[in-house]
């Protein structure tokens, strides 16, 4: 029944929207890796330049209550590719060799049928260049990048993949930092929607900036250079391949990616495709808490009024920005207050492309609310967990569920439940549990409910570190 009300409704919209022609939207996806939604200018941040950011908002649709799928970076991607929230999703925590399977149906599979040319570039996470997971055997006709977490912390590694092969960075070995990897990862991705201006393309460009490792060439930094704090040269906090210019390491990498961005839409503009094109632009978590929460959190405000940072279900490690331009369909400047998740991601591009045949999902389409008309379905919840620790077998959860102002959040072991109203405390301040113990309970159900038990995936014992991307 989903599948057959997603077509039909896919169809008017198509028609609607281009009369006369079947013409499918080319569709880019761009996120970024450990972005707080505070980083950019349309979102609050004063001290780094994020121009081509804030110009989609100007030009396309803001969104105030956009959350990630997860609070870390594997299960969210998980999330967003599935369409299924955590209770429900094949992966739903980093660590162990958790992964896809050949039955799992992603996004870019259903752009696929529907007669999508589907191109990868940046950080997999769902699994390794041998095995299902892999996302060449997901949907993506082309992926470069990187495909295991671990890699995809590294800026000058000697090596990306291409595919299932690896693709060379000769100039990076011994230590050597001469080619970044995020520029070869953002040629390949240009070249790709290049090659395929004639459509309809899915681009889904999960970017590795700004995650540590913290460093950029000295183009993006330099700006910065002498208007922020320095930082001892001995510092001794991991990740930091830079100067004394942690500071503005961590500004050039967002204004990189800015730049970036605004590469990609001046390519759709110079191929006469930016009117056929819808492109999104996200986050796949809070900002990088812990050795650099001094930075990445507290000085550059990532997370404005929200408590937490990436590892935490606290607004500030799930709720993300999100912004979506489409010249002529979108309208320009607009804002939007609905709640919507990862899992809406699936779909809403399979509406847009007039898939059908989905497979189920824990999402809505968003498309009402992005085009201006039609009636607009909204969640009764939205729900999160997280295995506690990363071992195998792990019998407890942490769990969250919003569901329209009010958030509860479960822990492990004897810690008590938090309630809060996010009308009234957005930066989660006041438990309240104890003075709602019906809507306490009320949300403890949807968490039973929403649960299923997480498969099975065997200890990751490959012993994967730095050497093993760097040398």
């Amino acid at each position: 029944m989903l599948a057959i009300l997603a077509v039909a409704t896919a169809s008017i919209t198509l028609a609607d929207e281009f009369p006369g022609k079947a013409r499918k939207p080319n569709i880019v996806f761009i996120m970024a890796d450990d972005l707080g939604r505070g980083h950019v200018g349309c979102y609050g941040q004063t001290k780094i330049r994020t121009p081509n950011i804030d110009r989609l908002a100007a030009e396309g649709m803001k969104f105030e209550n956009a959350y990630a799928g997860a609070n870390v970076c594997a299960p969210s991607r998980s999330v967003l590719m599935t369409g299924l929230h955590l209770g429900h999703t094949p992966v739903r925590n980093n660590g162990l060799l958790r992964h896809l399977y050949d039955e799992d149906v992603t996004v870019a599979e259903v752009l696929k049928k529907a007669g999508y040319a589907t191109g990868g570039f940046g950080k997999w996470g769902l699994g390794e260049e041998i095995g299902p997971g892999v996302a060449v055997s997901q949907g993506f006709d082309v992926w470069f990048g990187q495909y295991n977490q671990q890699h995809a912390h590294f800026f000058y590694p000697y090596f990306l993949m291409n595919g299932r092969e690896r693709f060379p960075l000769p100039e990076n070995e011994g230590g050597k930092q001469a080619r970044y990897a995020h520029d070869e990862i953002h040629t390949q991705a240009l070249e790709f929607i290049r090659n395929h201006k004639d459509g309809p393309f899915f681009a889904y460009l999960p970017y590795i900036l700004p995650h540590v490792e913290l460093t950029v060439p000295a183009d993006s930094r330099g700006e910065y250079e002498d208007k922020f704090p320095r930082i001892s040269r001995a510092d001794p906090r991991p990740g930091y391949l830079g100067s004394d210019h942690a500071h503005a390491e961590f500004a050039g990498m967002v204004t990189r990616l800015d730049r970036h961005v605004g590469e990609v839409i001046t390519l759709l503009k110079d191929l006469g495709i930016d009117d056929d094109t819808i492109v999104f632009f996200t986050s796949d978590n809070g900002p990088q808490p812990g050795a650099w929460t001094d930075i990445f959190v507290d000085y550059f405000d990532g997370n404005g009024i929200y408590r937490g940072a990436k590892g935490d279900f606290y607004e500030g490690g799930i709720r993300t920005p999100l912004i979506a331009r489409w010249p002529g369909h979108i309208t320009a400047g607009s804002t939007s207050d609905l709640p919507t998740c990862f899992y809406d991601v699936l779909p809403t591009l399979a509406e847009l492309a007039g898939a059908g045949d989905l497979p189920p999902t824990d999402g809505i389409s968003i498309v009402p609310t992005l085009l201006g008309r039609g009636k607009q379905r909204k969640h009764e919840f939205l729900y999160w967990e997280i295995p506690a620790g990363k071992g195998a077998g792990s019998k407890t959860y942490e769990q969250v569920v919003r569901a329209g102002d009010w958030k509860l959040l479960r822990f492990p072991g004897k810690k008590p439940p938090e309630l809060y109203n996010l009308a009234d405390d957005p930066g989660e301040t006041r438990n309240v549990a104890g003075e709602h113990a019906d809507v306490v309970a009320k949300l403890a159900a949807i968490m039973e409910r929403e649960h299923e038990p997480e498969r099975d995936y065997p200890a990751d014992t490959r012993g994967l570190n730095a050497k093993s991307f760097v040398k």
